[in-house]
């Protein structure tokens, strides 16, 4: 998601000289400290003095602010405050203030000596840039990799999550579901993420319910126990049943976020009830869900909003080759775009300034129900539990639906499947990716002598490593130009202005060899080289820049990387075995 920023002009010189400031400092602190020539009214003059103290400080602070110059942490300042301030000046509570002279329980606490507790107010925190370590600590902080040995097919996956809202709006899921056909068992392999908006409710409900949803939707349509395991394989027909199976897991979940409880609170306003059932479907989430059929070696990619999946594997030639297995459903796609206005003939404004109603702009989502239902509900909904109104300009919803597009293709062993949300493809291209992750694996098969864990060695080629990426070991398919085609990019110039800048960065980072390859974890490397890669002084301000600010500077990031092996006759364990190396953490 792209967020548009404002150039703020800065003085060419402070508006004080620092010399001023601190002559001012120390000339009022010495009045204060000046023993007054009155004794029966000293005690007063020395609390009108200490006063004029610290408003002279606190002046000369702000003005120092306000002219670029840093003092907030100065521990000059902070002692002059400490040193000028007497209990006279602090209420209970440690409020400063000019008129109470109660006591002050800390000034008690210290032996006589004044602290402040957070509650006075005064920075208790500060950002520096972390060191590498610790940026490796907080990239690997919540990865995930399995080496899996079960049915052919799928070997092994990595996750990993970055997070920049607090707390961390994106979510994922990975399931196995062993399905019982006629001719005899098979796995299905779910893995899905989910890029939540307005919170992160939508996201952890789509967690926890999507994938059984679209199983027992599977289940309905196909009926397992009665057709062989190349069901979804022998017609256009069957094929067809499948990708309607999954549509209609999408909209029933969705109406069961959005619809249903709302409708329910309405008719029972039961308000202890109300935010478990109302928090999911006022706030909203993308989501990305592949299925792949162990059995057939079929992967389906069901999109729902503007997250991506790209598809590495080599072409008859032996060249790499990025597909694209999703479309960016959003506010740019010329298709989308397109349908909303078929769909609102009469509303110019149904998607403006690349968003549907100028606001959201996923046109595809789960919950977001000021977009799908009628103003009057929303109004009742949020008067009965909010206790106000939630204006709307919504003419003739539904404006945003949960259906998705599905993708289908055939892997093979050596082949692997990025998914990710939209804030790495803020940075990364289909094509980047893809290049990082087969980069990822040379580097590590030559460093270690063998490919790594659970990894089919179909990458190797040449057997040297650059620190340069080499684009040219990898084309884009023809799928990319339908990516590309469907972004109307003239319609914005300030996104087509960003997409060009982020193209000319992209070209820059490889010219200089800014790309690297230092993490066990494959969804770790593509997070890390995202934020700068080579470029650690880069990476490091990205990371280390704190919520809620971080998050103009970078989106949540979650990344979840499939690799395809080799299909054996011996039999297997079934066991799923968490790779050490390569795991640090877990669900954020």
């Amino acid at each position: 998601m792209i967020t548009r920023y404002t150039r703020l002009r800065v003085p060419a010189r402070p508006l004080v000289e620092p010399t001023i400031i601190l002559r001012r400092i120390a000339s009022d602190s010495a009045r204060a400290r000046a023993p007054s020539s009155s004794t029966s009214h000293r005690s007063n003059s020395n609390n009108n003095n200490n006063k004029k103290a610290f408003v002279a400080a606190t002046a000369a602070m702000t003005v120092a602010a306000s002219a670029g110059i840093y003092v907030s942490h100065s521990s000059d300042a902070r002692g002059f405050i400490s040193r000028q301030f007497t209990p006279a000046l602090i209420l209970s509570d440690a409020r400063p203030t000019e008129q109470s002279f109660v006591p002050s329980k800390y000034a008690q606490l210290s032996g006589g000596q004044v602290e402040f507790p957070r509650a006075a107010g005064f920075a208790t925190k500060s950002t520096r840039m972390l060191s590498e370590e610790e940026v490796a600590e907080k990239l690997s902080e919540h990865e995930e990799s399995y080496l899996v040995d079960r049915s052919q097919g799928v070997a092994r996956f990595d996750i990993t999550q970055l997070a920049s809202n607090c707390q961390i709006e994106d979510d994922f899921t990975a399931k196995i579901v062993n399905v019982n056909f006629a001719d005899g068992p098979s796995d299905w392999y779910f893995f899905g993420v989910f890029d939540g908006h307005g919170g992160w409710n939508t996201s952890a409900k789509l967690r926890e319910l999507l994938v059984p949803y679209v199983a027992a939707e599977l289940m309905d349509k196909m009926q397992p126990d009665i057709v062989p395991k190349t069901f979804g394989t022998e017609s256009a027909a069957n094929a067809r049943l499948i990708d309607e199976a999954i549509e209609m897991a999408f909209l029933k979940l969705d109406d069961d976020i959005v619809r249903k409880p709302l409708n329910f609170l309405i008719e029972h306003p039961y308000k202890p009830a109300s935010p478990e059932l109302l928090m999911p479907a006022m706030s909203g989430s993308c989501a990305l869900l592949s299925l792949y059929d162990s059995a057939t070696g079929t992967l389906r990619v069901a999109c729902t909003g503007d997250s991506r999946a790209v598809w590495g594997h080599k072409d008859a030639s032996g060249l790499w080759t990025a597909t694209p297995l999703s479309y960016d459903q959003c506010g740019r796609n010329q298709t989308e775009i397109t349908r909303l206005q078929k769909e609102h003939p009469g509303e110019p404004d149904v998607i403006k300034n690349g968003r549907v109603l100028g606001g959201l702009e996923p046109t595809r989502a789960f919950g977001d129900a000021r977009y799908k239902l009628p103003s009057k509900v929303l109004d009742k909904a949020t008067s009965l539990f909010f206790g106000r109104s939630s204006p709307s300009n919504s003419a003739s919803p539904p404006y945003v639906t949960a259906k998705p597009e599905i993708l289908t293709t055939k892997v093979s062993p050596g082949d692997f499947l990025v998914l990710a949300t939209d804030g790495i493809w803020d940075e990364l291209s289909c094509r980047e990716v893809v290049q990082l992750v087969v980069e990822w694996v040379k580097k590590r098969e030559i460093d270690s002598g063998a490919p790594p864990p659970g990894i089919v060695t179909h990458v190797r080629k040449g057997g040297i490593f650059s620190s340069v990426s080499d684009l040219a070991d990898v084309k884009v398919k023809s799928d990319t130009a339908e990516l590309n085609a469907r972004l109307d990019q003239r319609a914005h110039g300030d996104d087509l202005a960003q997409i060009q800048l982020r193209n000319a960065i992209a070209m820059q980072k490889h010219f200089r060899g800014l790309f690297t390859v230092e993490d066990n974890n494959a969804a770790t490397h593509i997070v890390r080289n995202a934020l700068g890669g080579a470029d650690k002084e880069q990476t490091s301000m990205l990371v280390s820049i704190p919520p809620p600010i971080s998050r103009r500077y970078r989106d949540d990031m979650t990344v979840l990387v499939v690799f395809f092996g080799e299909p054996k006759d011996a039999e297997k364990s079934g066991k799923i075995t968490q790779i050490q190396e390569a795991t640090k953490g877990g669900k954020v």
